[in-house]
């Protein structure tokens, strides 16, 4: 069962319908205005849908509000939806210079597609809505370099069917660029089995976000750093290089998946 809807999407929603009524507007003439059914601008001012922001901006226009009437609220749903433990780091990966990732079972959230995350987040489309908006540093004008290892068993695990794991790793394959690599290591020979976690470089320090069977834990603790810095280069030394690991990841794709 999915989460219920949030306040602020709830809020959100009743500001869209009081707007509305205010501006003497019928549901179904700002959603043909809109260009969308009755029954989206219905579900959206019940607080039952998240819009994306371009969508918040068109409301704005179309009931001539002020710039930011609606999207004041709206910009509060990110925070909302994600875990109160993952919110500093969120902060620490919109800031960082350098990201270096290991992923141990799953695709990192950077590099999900959409029904790749909708398999993982069933029924919790803000959740999905921020993993999705959290990939917007990818596309920066000056995007941090961005470093990914895979253990190969994130390739093998089943999520969304056949078709979500093709489409998935064929993105994976051609999300690499100057400033993205992909690698993967195999399970055989990584010499390490348990913990997914992330070290990211922040005004030239580092800081790591660290998986638990529970949630996860944000550290710049010495000693943390020193064990999981050495964890990577350990890790990337086993792995296949870029070129080989992208012939891997495609293979899979079409010989399991396809």
């Amino acid at each position: 069962m999915g989460r219920q809807s949030s306040p602020t999407l709830i809020t959100l929603g009743r500001l869209v319908r009081t707007y509305r009524d205010a501006s003497e507007m019928l549901q179904k003439d700002l959603a043909n205005r809109l260009g969308y059914s009755d029954g989206w601008l219905s579900n959206l001012e019940t607080g039952q849908l998240r819009p994306r922001s371009e969508q918040v901006a068109s409301i704005e226009e179309a009931l001539s509000l002020p710039r930011g009437a609606l999207m004041a609220v709206y910009d509060q749903l990110d925070n909302e939806c994600l875990p109160g433990w993952f919110r500093p780091w969120l902060e620490e990966e919109k800031r960082a210079t350098l990201v270096r990732s290991f992923a141990l079972v799953l695709v990192p959230g950077l590099l999900q597609t959409v029904d790749y995350a909708r398999a993982l987040l069933p029924g919790d489309e803000p959740a999905v809505a921020a993993r999705m908006e959290r990939q917007a540093i990818r596309h920066q004008e000056t995007p941090p370099a961005l470093h990914f290892v895979l253990d190969e068993a994130a390739l093998y695990r089943e999520r969304g069917g056949a078709k979500v794991m093709h489409d998935q790793l064929m993105a994976l394959a051609e999300s690499t660029s100057p400033r993205l690599t992909v690698q993967v290591v195999r399970s055989a020979v990584n010499p390490r089995s348990l913990g997914t976690f992330t070290i990211a470089t922040v005004d030239g320090n580092d800081v790591a976000y660290v998986e638990t069977a529970v949630k996860g834990i944000v550290t710049s603790g010495r000693d943390d750093l020193a064990v999981l810095s050495e964890a990577w280069e350990t890790i990337k030394a086993h792995a296949m290089p870029q070129h080989e690991s992208i012939e891997f990841i495609r293979n899979m794709a079409e010989e399991r998946w396809a």
